[in-house]
């Protein structure tokens, strides 16, 4: 028996690859991974397919909606160990479309050889960023591009008391709080505090950048967090993590979601592919995830985490279960959703750099993404 699978790759995600040839001894079968790319190019390569030949797939709670027409419900896996709210983000018109893998949140991360007491709102982290931004140390790093810049200034409108996803779906920024958001980006590209490469940099070459020591600050994801703790990394024995920093309305928005593993319409039908889909999610593979930093989405291995946790990955814990519980912000389930966020950070990107006025570019956002839900209704 062969399976057919594409999947997410990158250093967030590799390492539960390992354990593949695992399921292939005990069970007899072969996992042929015809694709592996980071997550533009995984959700690229599965849009621009007139059939998807993958009998499981990796995605995303944001982008499983518009993939349905490839997507099978899952419904014999047992998802009582879960969080609920996670398969709650997985769940689309009553079905369950994936299992997660994690949930998916940004800490701010900092070096504590340079900074003593981490920035709390968003106006100190761009003034910290100048000031510790010298040489060839930058102030900090952010993703300028896809859907890392798209999620920041989700995040930084919101906080701003603007509305990305109001209940008309078109966005309400247009506003003093999305002017704020664009002056904060702008401010951080123009004056140098972020590297000009940023508009063609991903997650990977933003934790990159951290990692070896060029930069006092960035935003990351759970599953990097065990790459900066390895001997190898320049920050090992001096970073430490906070929260994300709240916007002038005083509000913590922290933008995010939940990886997880799919059946397709021909995987469904396969029991080796329905066992893969267990194998990827069961518990032990769930510990291998935790160990290397992602927020488990079973509540046992959550509660094994914070059990045997001590020091510095104790407090990281209870930071992240605390912005689980007030900071979240979760787009909502829209076929359109890649679209919108096409449009989105493409604005954003030429506002953030100068190529376009803010006041421009707030109105272009507004109009454009109303067009799309729209066309979409």
């Amino acid at each position: 028996m062969k399976l057919k699978v594409a999947l997410v790759a990158g250093g967030m995600y590799d390492h539960l690859y390992g354990c593949i040839p695992e399921f292939e001894r005990a069970t007899g079968t072969k996992v042929e991974v015809l694709f592996r790319g980071n997550h533009p190019e995984l959700n690229a390569h599965l849009a621009g397919l007139d059939e998807v030949p993958y009998d499981l797939v990796s995605t995303h709670t944001k982008y499983a909606p518009s993939q349905l027409r490839f997507l099978a419900p899952v419904e014999d896996v047992d998802t009582s160990d879960f969080f609920p709210s996670l398969l709650g983000m997985a769940t689309i018109d009553g079905a369950l479309y994936g299992v997660p893998r994690n949930i998916d949140l940004r800490l701010l991360h900092y070096r504590t050889d340079l900074i003593d007491k981490p920035p709390t709102t968003w106006n100190e982290l761009v003034e910290d960023a100048r000031r510790l931004t010298c040489g060839e140390r930058s102030g900090f790093v952010m993703p300028g591009m896809d859907s890392g810049l798209f999620g920041t200034f989700y995040e930084l409108a919101e906080a701003g008391g603007a509305h990305v996803f109001p209940p008309s779906l078109v966005p309400e920024v247009n506003n003093e709080g999305g002017r704020w958001a664009l002056r904060v980006l702008s401010e951080l590209y123009t004056s140098g505090s972020v590297p000009m490469a940023i508009t063609e940099w991903h997650f990977d070459e933003v934790h990159s950048y951290f990692r070896n020591g060029h930069a006092a600050m960035v935003f990351d994801w759970p599953g990097y967090y065990g790459s900066y703790c390895e001997a190898t990394s320049a920050v090992k024995d001096h970073f430490k993590v906070a929260r994300m920093p709240a916007g002038p309305t005083g509000k913590i928005r922290c933008y995010a979601g939940s990886h997880t593993f799919a059946l397709t319409k021909t995987g469904v039908n396969k029991t080796a592919a329905r066992e893969l889909l267990r194998f990827l999610t069961a518990a032990e593979q769930q510990k291998i995830e935790a160990r290397d930093g992602s927020v488990p989405a079973r509540r046992s291995i959550m509660r094994e985490e914070q059990e045997s946790a001590r020091g510095e990955r104790k407090r990281r814990l209870a930071l992240l279960s605390g912005s689980i519980e007030t900071d979240l912000i979760i787009p909502p389930k829209l076929a359109c959703y890649p679209r919108i966020e096409h449009v989105l950070w493409r604005t954003v990107r030429s506002a953030m750099v100068g190529e376009m006025p803010i006041e421009l570019a707030l109105v272009e956002l507004e109009r454009k993404i109303g067009e799309i839900v729209k066309d979409a209704a």
